[in-house]
């Protein structure tokens, strides 16, 4: 039995990979600031990923036979503020872990990297497709990443386009703070959702993005594991994640109303800076290494996402 170590494990992904992990039969154990009442965790220690201490301790402490980094700052909009942050967390944080691993001998890591540094395109981007300056936190993860392929370790790359959707069995789902992404923010704020700009250059005006469901995103790293157990000299460590469809956000909002007959309203706000118009992914290369096949659909996404939110909405108002 294998035990793996999943840094920002707390959060949205890192919930959903804990219960793919049990399922897969490793002994989890969660690495985070924040506390998870998540059952599919054997263990938890708090930490932050910056700080070495923490982190060796961990290691002194078990056999860690993999490691899935998923810790990292997010928000697009709070890195364009503070970007030392975004460095010092996604870039420091990295880096601080890649020592503590090389000193432990720890030699495989799987990391969450994101589509937001690709050039927008009106084509699906393939892991050959150009990158671009398009904020610091896209720009962090990309530092993070070459890292990672310069530290000689046994590594997957994933470049995440939109994770959305939540547990199909309703036992987690997505919850950020500040919230910041479509889905969520929509079912939260059914008659008063601000679509952030409408004059980009696609068919409605609005961004287009892929959106790929997060039961799906824990599904590869399961496989990321198994492949690189077997991977050969020559065969690739990036792969994007996505589903290959985009959507644009009006086309998202309408789909929501009509599949769960629920009235969606909405108006146009400013753009949020950083956004690029239309980032959708070609996933050839993660169905043929890795075996990667999405089984959810935009439907499938926004149903789940919906149910989760009415349960979660209940705990919260018996709370």
């Amino acid at each position: 039995m294998k035990t793996a170590l999943v840094t920002g494990g707390a959060g949205y992904l890192g919930s959903h990979l804990a219960k793919a992990l049990k399922k897969a039969g490793y002994i989890t154990i969660c690495f985070d600031e924040i506390e998870t009442k998540n059952e599919y965790f054997d263990m938890q220690h708090y930490g932050d990923i910056r700080n070495y201490g923490m982190l060796n301790q961990v290691f002194a402490n078990f056999d860690i036979d993999i490691v899935f980094h998923l810790a990292g700052r997010i928000e697009v909009g709070e890195s364009i503020k503070h970007p030392e942050l975004f460095w010092d967390v996604n870039v420091g944080g990295t880096t601080n872990l890649l020592n503590v691993m090389r000193k432990h001998n720890v030699r495989n890591i799987v990391y969450s990297s994101t589509a937001g540094l690709y050039r927008s395109a009106g084509t699906d981007l393939s892991e050959k497709d150009p990158i671009d300056d398009n904020n610091p936190y896209a720009n962090s993860k990309y530092a993070a990443e070459c890292a990672i392929r310069n530290s000689t370790l046994n590594h997957i790359i994933f470049r995440f386009f939109n994770l959305a959707g939540a547990d199909p069995d309703g036992e987690m789902g997505e919850c950020h703070e500040p919230e910041t992404h479509l889905i969520p923010l929509m079912f939260k704020n059914l008659n008063n959702i601000i679509i952030n700009g409408d004059d980009y250059r696609t068919p409605d005006g609005t961004c287009i993005r892929d959106y790929v469901h997060v039961s799906d995103v824990a599904d590869a790293h399961i496989l990321a594991a198994s492949y690189m157990d077997t991977r050969g000299a020559n065969q690739p460590t990036l792969f994007n994640l996505g589903t290959g469809k985009g959507y644009s956000v009006l086309e998202v909002i309408h789909t929501a109303a009509e599949e769960l007959k629920t009235p969606i309203t909405y108006k146009f706000g400013n753009k949020r800076e950083g956004d690029p118009p239309r980032l959708v992914a070609n996933i050839d290369s993660a169905k043929r290494h890795l075996k990667f096949k999405p089984k959810h659909n935009l439907s499938s996404i926004l149903t789940t996402a919906y149910n989760w939110h009415n349960i979660h909405h209940e705990k919260t108002k018996e709370n």
